[in-house]
């Protein structure tokens, strides 16, 4: 008898039915993976998906999940872990497995085919979703916990203020801020056959060529009307890029869609981490997504440093624009939780004295129906422990870049202000 998902004791569907394709032309099993070893498998131009689902290192990664974890899922699965280490109900895979749900899953009419795919050899794939990283850094803004690889304007930067550029994939210092590779969109033809999520991310997704070249080629193929089209975006701009158009007229191709809007507080607080970003223009875009046609919007934000002690914020915006139009806007839900380095601005920067403030705000005015996934970032604060050397670096970058971007920390956040300077 086939066995169910729920009995296997550390399960995540990610490296069986999802892959991506990364910003260096190397595939990997899911997007929150931390230490993803693409110099495995680098070579000289890219990499398909098949070569790495038929890998070893793959097979071996796969196994761990049947058999309740292992070296390689506690290395690169540690934000998961990390993230049900202070919550036991909400991660990531928690969130992939619920799509899987037999009565109520997004995918429930793929959840016997998984549990049969999963006992065989997985020698063919079964790829049901699809996040194209795009191999372009370009993005019009360059939010403090960022990437450069995911964005040029803070390698550019990076490299003004004397910060390190490393390409932590390869262990290379890149000169170039600006990466913009060429990629075939005939490669992908097998997988998009069975995809029904396409996943499209940044730099900035909507002004990246590649994206609208991959929606073409899903669209070319006849295939789009079956997919979920899920694109990330900073909601800043919406340039006519494709063939179609802009995003306005690439949707109506696709089954549905999901725009997930990246911010990472409610106002003009977003415009200081998420800088040069105005707050007015995001959500004017924001109202022109919510009348397209077949579409939701999810507001999506990391846990960082400096927004843990306001994300019930935008939690409290949400549901009021939920019970406006509950058919557009989708439930207020944290993204994932900033960790591991290169990352400056992590939980673990935080000193006492705010942590305190922080817990007294989020117990204070978080709302009662998210009562779980505030009480995950209560134990974040609580739990996680101080690191002052990581909180010095912090503290020493946004010093850097408020000095370069003619900005100042504790106008907007004044408890810093014993730290600041």
């Amino acid at each position: 008898m086939t066995k169910k998902l729920e009995e296997y004791e550390w399960f995540c569907p990610q490296p069986f039915i999802n892959t991506v394709m990364n910003h260096d032309l190397i595939p990997k099993a899911c997007c929150v993976l931390k230490s993803w070893p693409s110099h495995f498998f680098n070579k000289i131009g890219k990499t398909s998906i098949m070569e790495v689902h038929n890998s070893d290192f793959m097979k071996n990664f796969r196994k761990e999940f049947l058999n309740g974890g292992g070296p390689i899922s506690n290395k690169l699965c540690l934000v998961c872990k990390e993230q049900e280490k202070h919550s036991p109900t909400e991660s990531h895979r928690f969130k992939y497995i619920e799509k899987f749900d037999e009565v109520h899953g997004e995918y429930k009419e793929h959840t016997k085919a998984l549990e049969e795919y999963i006992e065989t050899d997985h020698s063919d794939s079964m790829y049901l979703t699809f996040e194209y990283n795009a191999p372009n850094n370009f993005c019009n803004l360059k939010c403090n916990m960022c990437s450069p690889r995911n964005s040029s304007t803070l390698a550019k930067e990076n490299k003004a203020i004397g910060v390190s550029n490393l390409d932590r994939s390869n262990g290379d210092v890149k000169e170039e801020t600006w990466i913009n590779l060429e990629d075939n969109m005939n490669d992908y033809e097998e997988i998009l056959k069975t995809v029904v999520e396409l996943k499209l991310v940044g730099g900035e997704t909507l002004a990246l060529p590649q994206n609208y070249q991959m929606m073409d080629k899903a669209i070319e193929m006849g295939v789009s009307k079956q997919m979920k089209l899920v694109i990330t975006t900073n909601a800043t701009l919406t340039p006519k890029m494709g063939k179609h158009g802009d995003v306005f007229d690439y949707v109506p191709y696709f089954k549905n869609c999901q725009m997930n809007v990246s911010i990472e507080f409610w106002g003009e607080k977003n415009n200081y981490l998420r800088f040069p970003s105005k707050w007015e223009k995001i959500m004017e875009n924001v109202e022109r997504f919510s009348k397209m046609p077949r579409t939701s919007i999810l507001f999506a934000s990391c846990v960082t440093s400096l927004s843990i002690g306001y994300l019930h914020e935008i939690a409290i915006a949400v549901d009021a624009l939920i019970e406006k139009e509950p058919n557009i806007y989708t439930d207020f839900a944290t993204g994932s939780l900033v960790i591991g380095e290169p990352n400056v601005y992590t939980v673990t920067a935080i000193p006492e004295e705010i942590r305190e403030l922080y817990i007294q705000n989020i117990y204070e005015h978080a709302p009662k129906k998210h009562a779980n996934t505030f009480m995950k970032l209560i134990n974040y604060l609580t739990d996680m422990p101080f690191d002052k050397d990581l909180h010095n670096r912090m503290m020493i970058d946004v010093a850097k870049r408020d000095k370069f971007r003619g900005t100042c920390l504790t106008d907007l956040f004044p408890e810093w202000k014993p730290y600041y300077g």
